[in-house]
């Protein structure tokens, strides 16, 4: 048993699928008499007859009928693993326009992107920063192929028409404050008592700086913007520094922290960050890149 081979096996399921030797050695591209050699030598080595002549043809002993079975198994289980094989070995080429908000290229895009350009290196990937209207109007526009795109739950992203989102994310919005601040000790705030404070937020027409002062004045707040920064780890550093609140998503929350408390907020700001594509066909470069990023984000 130990000497079978997936040769012999090959020739059996053929033998055993075709009904004859003849239309095996068609089926294989091989003589005739190589497939009977194979079909005695495999009989030999089972200890059993396989196969019976009626006539032109043949038909499956009982031992063969059994054999036949794991044979065709074994085939579908070659043929899958060639199928696999091939699409792992293809050599993918191409560009990839991505455009991104900063938040998710540190925080989502990074590893991801690495292992497909290490796995993939005929793949150009071109990389750019910015505010997700931006981005969206360029995708629509063939200017950039994938988007990575915040949307506010009180301030929503408006889609173009011909694109496609798919959620990677949701998640808070934490409220930061200097570590000395009698806040610094509360495990949640209330946001209504964060008036007459300063703050540090991203710039007016951004989507963070809408969402933001809209979800403070729905609380009854209006918000001193003293500090506007695009960056998060800058407003970070500005909460350390004293000079000013901030509410920081958790993709930016850096996992050492100094100087500074995370503070929950009643109610709580969220917002998602969605992969987003033209609708129809991608290319398969494109594809294999948004499929990496997605499996990366569910594993966490």
């Amino acid at each position: 048993m130990n000497n079978w081979t997936w040769d012999r096996l090959r020739v059996f399921n053929a033998v055993a699928h075709t009904g004859s030797v003849t239309a095996a050695a068609r089926a294989l591209h091989m003589t005739g008499p190589a497939v009977s050699q194979h079909l005695h030598r495999l009989e030999a080595e089972v200890g059993a007859s396989l196969v019976a002549r009626v006539g032109r043809g043949i038909r499956l002993t009982h031992e063969g009928v059994v054999l036949a079975e794991h044979a065709r198994a074994l085939a579908a289980i070659v043929q899958q693993a060639e199928h696999d094989l091939a699409e792992h070995e293809r050599e993918l080429r191409g560009t990839i326009r991505i455009g991104a908000i900063s938040s998710a290229i540190r925080g989502l895009l990074l590893a991801p992107l690495h292992e497909f350009t290490c796995r993939h290196p005929k793949v150009r990937v071109q990389l750019r920063d910015g505010e997700a209207v931006d981005h969206l109007r360029r995708l629509h526009e063939h200017d950039l192929d994938v988007v990575i795109a915040e949307s506010w739950h009180n301030h929503p992203s408006p889609m173009p028409r011909g694109v496609q989102p798919t959620r990677l994310l949701t998640e808070r919005a934490r409220l930061v404050v200097p570590e000395g601040h009698v806040l610094a000790e509360r495990d949640k705030v209330a946001f209504r008592e964060l008036g007459g404070q300063a703050w540090t937020c991203c710039p007016p027409g951004s989507d963070a700086h809408t969402a933001l002062c809209q979800f403070a004045r729905h609380a009854g707040v209006e918000l001193e913007v003293a500090y506007t920064v695009a960056d998060h780890t800058t407003q970070i550093d500005l909460v350390a520094a004293g000079l000013a609140f901030a509410c920081i998503p958790e993709l930016s929350l850096p996992k050492c922290l100094n100087g500074v408390r995370v503070v929950d907020t009643d109610p709580v700001l969220t917002r998602s960050v969605d992969v987003v594509v033209r609708t129809g066909p991608l290319p398969l470069h494109v594809n294999e890149f948004v499929s990496d990023l997605g499996q990366a984000c569910r594993a966490g």
